[in-house]
């Protein structure tokens, strides 16, 4: 595991848009596993600059998202596929025919989760995996205690998950008490995984996963082991010097 340090957020987010158009430069048609919330908005926002800027194109690669609320329709205020579309997809310019995302509001979650990791092999697998860092430790939305051998699966959100998310969104909406999330599995799958951790909040998550110990307590730790993991971190949770 690599950890490469940031000085803030913005040059994290300029530094994963370096490796994403790295792995572009080198493999236009790579197949790409992408997150929601606030640590990728700034990566979003360099890469929507440098596509503006003719210095990348998007439009050749695959895109898949990592989960989504269950039961919300792709237009609802809070469906990460809305949020996907607005901050990345449609400012790059990356037609509907390059994206699979996972359906919320699918009559059959179960089917969908089978017919998404289907849609993932018959792209040839993921080259890369883009990580957020929950409070509780969860990537995607793989849960504390949740089996590392699942693949796409249908999930009971944490408490603590739901409480963080109702205050991002100032309570405005409620949160569903479920969700649809690529599994463990399907994400260590990935060729390469980028983990992006940003805020002081996430400490407690990011020292279990430095502490090199896997703790099902703690999701992100499953990922210890990938031959090909990088971790990308603000200075909020740079340790103190000895």
């Amino acid at each position: 595991m690599k950890i490469t340090w940031c000085e803030n957020p913005a040059a994290l987010g300029a530094l994963a848009a370096d490796r994403v158009c790295d792995l572009l430069a080198k493999r236009p048609e790579a197949v790409l596993a992408l997150p929601t919330g606030h640590t990728p908005l700034g990566l979003y926002a360099e890469l929507v600059r440098r596509v503006d800027a003719g210095q990348v194109r998007m439009d050749r690669a695959r895109y898949f998202n990592l989960d989504d609320y269950l039961g919300l329709t792709d237009d609802h205020p809070l469906s990460y596929a809305r949020f996907l579309r607005r901050n990345l997809f449609v400012p790059a310019r990356i037609p509907d025919s390059q994206v699979r995302l996972l359906q919320g509001h699918a009559a059959d979650p179960q089917r969908e989760c089978a017919e998404y990791d289907a849609a993932i092999a018959h792209a040839g697998g993921l080259d890369l995996a883009i990580l957020g860092l929950g409070v509780n430790g969860h990537i995607a939305f793989n849960e504390p205690g949740a089996s590392w051998l699942w693949r796409t699966h249908v999930v009971t959100l944490d408490a603590q998950t739901r409480a963080t998310h109702r205050e991002q969104n100032g309570g405005a909406h409620e949160i569903p008490e479920q969700g649809i999330t690529m599994g463990v599995a399907t994400i260590r799958e990935a060729r390469r995984v980028l983990l992006l951790a940003s805020g002081k909040a996430k400490q407690a998550a990011f020292d279990a996963l430095v502490r090199g110990l896997p703790d099902p307590r703690w999701p992100v730790t499953s990922l210890l082991g990938h031959p090909q993991l990088q971790v990308m971190a603000d200075a909020a949770l740079r340790p103190p010097p000895a």
